[in-house]
């Protein structure tokens, strides 16, 4: 007999299983389905740890929630929460499979030989959601799911309440000190079974950075010129030109970060291609490289937004590579697949300009932070990340749209991809109070691979004046920018416009990120008082 005990339920005792005592017993009973769904969650994760490939369920079926999310909601998210939107999704998984649990202790409550059949139903559903068609995931994830309904089955057929003939009121009734020991030893468990999962998880992405700052980047054969001493200019709170590492934006849909060791990484390159070409690391690292001073830019940055920063990358150029394995002429798409089943793809053509996309392997002179991709990744100046930036790099396949969809453009976003003009203001902040008198008004603007033409900055909707531009760091990086108001008592508003080096102005349209950015003029608001 199980700690829990509560009555039958079949129809001619449905009446007695009713009333206080009884209310109370469906309560501990949905108690312990609770904890039987969230310790069978907690197995199942640490079942992932020591399996080929380290599947986390959990993780696979966020990454199925975000690519269905439709992208409204999705920019929605990210806008209110950033880049604690997939915490919070796991979180919210963990919540719906706990309170699932419960519901189902509380139905099952005076039939509790139903309960296992919820469980593995739950964990059947799970394994369909979680399982991506495109991946090899079915293994892991089957032995997952099957160890998260058998652990909760077990704890519910151990605490759960069992069926037993009952009559009267007070019948069958609970011992609650019973059941709040049991629920605090299954706690236990569950707590520290997290916090294994939690640690192992942490130990690996540990000692992969740890392999990742010891190594040794060859001098790139094509180097970048230094820095411009002039490329900051020296304005109180504007942040320099070139991004340090751990201030790069990141958005990307891997719920945790992929912790890929160098010795058993491979880049293949295939498609249609007629010598496709695979590469270890160390043989990455062993050709020539270049190294450039680039500007990436996501596809969700709102008008004056921060989601975009400037690297100074090192890797293999694209073309050479493409060169190598000899491309057919009917592929029109390249695509770069990640580790985590991502992909995004950019048109061939776009590489006939001579722009340096490159397979970077290092940012502002070391290996790429894990979080930013390591151990290698695409980069393609001039266009959004969401259609070339892959990162934690795989493969690159030379393909047609039409046989392989990248991930968002076939949720709907453009497949083109090419960065537009943008500017912004970074001082002073939108809403701040400033004295009168000269006020410097700094900040950057971008067109990759196009290049900045002029900066101009308009005083509560008077004249463009010209703004003073900073040292540039190249085409495909943006450039900051300087301009010397003369400030008087009052609100004001500030807006900023870049005319790029072919001449185009930067459009004064306003529209939202999708399908494929946004555009207008970013303007904030200050008020001037002595």
């Amino acid at each position: 007999m199980s700690d829990l005990e509560v009555p039958d339920a079949d129809a001619a005792d449905g009446a007695a299983y009713a009333g206080p005592a009884h209310a109370a017993a469906r309560g501990r009973a949905a108690l312990v389905g609770a904890l039987a769904a969230g310790l069978g969650l907690v197995a199942a994760e640490l079942l992932a740890l020591v399996l080929p490939g380290r599947i986390s369920a959990v993780s696979a079926i966020a990454d199925r929630v975000i690519a269905a999310m439709p992208a409204a909601p999705r920019e929605a998210l990210i806008g209110a929460v950033g880049t604690l939107d997939k915490p919070l999704l796991v979180l919210g998984i963990v919540v719906v499979v706990v309170a699932g649990g419960a519901l189902v202790g509380a139905l099952c409550a005076a039939r509790p030989d139903r309960a296992p059949w919820w469980f593995v139903g739950g964990a059947a559903v799970a394994f369909l959601v979680a399982w991506d068609l495109t991946t090899s995931d079915l293994v892991p994830l089957v032995l997952e799911t099957a160890v998260a309904a058998v652990v909760a089955t077990l704890v519910w057929t151990r605490y759960g309440p069992v069926v037993e003939p009952t009559s009267g009121e007070g019948a069958g009734q609970v011992d609650r000190r019973t059941v709040l020991r049991t629920a605090g030893v299954l706690s236990t468990v569950a707590l520290l079974g997290v916090g294994a999962v939690l640690w192992s998880r942490r130990t690996t992405a540990a000692a992969v950075d740890a392999v990742r700052s010891t190594l040794r980047l060859p001098a790139p054969t094509d180097a970048a010129p230094p820095v411009p001493a002039g490329a900051t200019p020296a304005v109180e709170g504007l942040a320099p030109a070139v991004t340090p590492n751990g201030e790069f934006y990141r958005i990307d849909v891997a719920v945790s970060v992929p912790a890929i060791a160098t010795d058993g990484w491979r880049l293949a390159i295939g498609g249609r291609v007629d010598r496709p070409l695979e590469l270890t690391y160390a043989e990455l690292l062993a050709r020539p490289s270049i190294e450039r001073d680039i500007t990436l830019c996501c596809v969700s940055n709102p008008v004056g937004g921060d989601l975009v920063g400037t690297a100074r990358w090192q890797g293999v150029r694209l073309a050479d590579l493409l060169d190598e394995v000899g491309v057919h002429d009917d592929a029109s798409l390249v695509l770069g697949r990640s580790s985590d089943g991502f992909s995004a793809g950019f048109p061939r053509e776009i590489l006939g300009d001579g722009r340096d996309a490159m397979v970077a392997y290092a940012m502002n002179g070391e290996p790429l932070p894990l979080e930013h991709g390591f151990p290698a990744r695409l980069v393609v100046p001039g266009l959004y990340g969401y259609v070339s930036a892959t990162k934690w790099l795989t493969g690159i396949r030379l393909t047609t749209i039409e046989d392989d969809t990248p991930f968002w453009v076939a949720r709907q976003w453009q497949a083109d991809g090419r960065i537009e003009s943008a500017s912004r203001i970074d001082v002073p902040r939108d809403g701040a109070t400033v004295p009168p008198g000269e006020v410097v008004v700094a900040g950057r603007a971008w067109r990759q691979h196009t290049g900045v033409g002029t900066v101009q900055v308009s005083v509560d909707g008077g004249p463009w004046a010209d703004a003073t531009l900073a040292d540039s760091l190249g085409v495909d990086a943006w450039r900051l920018w300087t301009y010397r108001w003369q400030a008087t008592d009052g609100p004001h508003q500030l807006r900023v416009r870049m005319i790029d080096a072919s001449g185009a102005a930067q459009s004064e349209e306003v529209h939202d990120v999708f399908p494929g950015a946004s555009s207008g003029l970013h303007t904030i608001s200050v008020t001037v008082a002595g």
